[in-house]
């Protein structure tokens, strides 16, 4: 009977370590496609972002206008002084024109910042896209865990039943209803351990979903990325910028500050006035001459000459920009081209240690116990050196799914890195009003 009750026990904890975790067929099931739309739909920080571009779109069209032109009047009287009835009154119109290429500069200065800002958020689109992948899949890995150690309770529970049932019949002996319920107990507390690790993270992704309040969410898809995690090509080519947004702004701001460079020279030279005015004059005189009125039809121009103020600072300071902007561009390919040589090596890595475990370590976990179960049916070990090798075997089952988690991590980050994903494609450009 010992035996048999054993025998019970070893095929219900092989059962559940080998049962894959459930699947999602619930309606609810979310995907990790679902959770990055509902994100670029309804993430908070993405709305306040997207709203840089309709601040930029602002400034472009308020940038290259003339200034308004102005009306002025005057009227002057003698009454306060001998009170002849003399009088003159006047208006006038005046209007500054630029004699430089300042207002077109000026549109070239805002149409860099609108596309800063549409690149900007594109490059927070890169971001959220990897955070909601990341989070989602921490979920979806902590599911997989939890999901084979309910199942391995469950079969340690009713084997700890059965046993307490021989025990009952004097078939074992009290010390193998112990190490069962130590065994079972460590499982609960290794299970409400990653029920808490997956509430943290749940709540993280409804955070990055927009949501107002946490909901139960039930991630579906596989950990493993696939081949297309390692698909990438090693970087060697020079980056462009056309896949990452960053480097994309970069680029852009280069082109911002040579505008507004050309601008600071522009504005040597200050805008010229042009001004036309009409003056109606009533003087009085003696005899025979009497009140005279005439009328005066004038034309001005107002030329203002850069003597004291030729904007050296402004010219040197957006020249200093310029180099910068140069620096800070060529810095940043090659922290991109570090960051994706880094994350395709921990691609690498963990690819093959999940192969390695996948095709090695499970396969002689599941056959070291296996001998242990032949060896407690003929008698050569107890039950604590069979609890051994399928905890041993357990182990090795967590890290296995644990590995897989982190390959999916590596590989979002590698296609982050790349600025690959294809949700990019489709957020050019967007901001909040047209």
């Amino acid at each position: 009977m010992r035996a048999i009750a054993c025998a019970a026990l070893v095929a219900a904890l092989a059962s559940a370590a080998w049962s894959p975790a459930r699947s999602q067929t619930a309606s609810d099931s979310l995907t990790a496609d679902d959770a990055v739309h509902e994100a670029l739909a309804a993430n908070r920080d993405l709305q306040a972002a997207r709203l840089a571009i309709d601040v930029a779109r602002g400034r472009r069209l308020q940038a290259g206008r003339l200034e308004n032109p102005e009306l002025e009047g005057r009227f002057a009287d003698d009454f306060a002084f001998n009170a002849e009835g003399e009088r003159t009154a006047s208006v006038g119109f005046a209007q500054r024109f630029p004699i430089t290429s300042r207002l077109a500069r000026e549109r070239d200065v805002a149409d860099r910042d609108v596309e800063i800002a549409e690149a900007e958020v594109r490059d927070f689109v890169r971001r959220l896209v990897a955070e909601v992948e990341s989070a989602f899949y921490a979920v979806r890995a902590l599911d997989e865990r939890i999901s084979v150690q309910t199942e391995l309770i469950e079969s340690v529970r009713q084997v700890e039943q059965t046993t307490e049932r021989r025990l009952r019949a004097a078939e074992v002996s009290p010390a193998e209803v112990s190490l069962l319920r130590i065994e079972r107990l460590r499982l609960e507390q290794e299970t409400q351990r990653l029920g808490r690790e997956r509430e943290v993270a749940v709540a993280a992704l409804t955070r990055l979903l927009g949501r107002a309040t946490p909901e139960e969410l039930r991630p579906a898809g596989e950990l493993d990325p696939g081949p297309k995690a390692t698909a990438l090509p090693l970087p060697g080519a020079p980056l462009d910028g056309k896949d990452r947004p960053d480097l994309e702004a970069a680029r852009r701001g280069i082109e911002r500050a040579d505008a507004d460079l050309a601008l600071a020279r522009s504005e040597v030279w200050e805008d010229w006035g042009v001004g036309l005015d009409y003056e109606l004059e009533r003087q009085g005189f003696d005899a025979p001459i009497g009140v005279k009125r005439d009328s005066f039809l004038g034309l001005g121009v107002s030329i203002p000459f850069p003597l004291w103020n030729r904007q050296q600072g402004r010219i040197a300071a957006a020249g200093a920009e310029l180099r910068r902007s140069r620096r800070a561009r060529d810095a940043l390919a090659l922290r991109i081209e570090e960051e994706i040589r880094a994350a395709q090596a921990r691609v690498s890595t963990l690819r093959a240690s999940v192969d390695a475990y996948a095709q090695e370590i499970l396969p002689e976990a599941t056959r070291t116990q296996q001998l242990f179960e032949r060896g407690y049916r003929q008698g050569l070990v107890g039950i604590a050196e069979l609890l051994q090798a399928q905890r041993q075997y357990n182990e090795a089952r967590a890290l296995y799914l644990e590995l897989l988690g982190d390959l999916r991590q590596a590989a979002i980050e590698l296609e982050a890195a790349a600025g690959t994903n294809p949700h990019l494609d489709t957020t050019q450009g967007q901001g909040v009003t047209p």
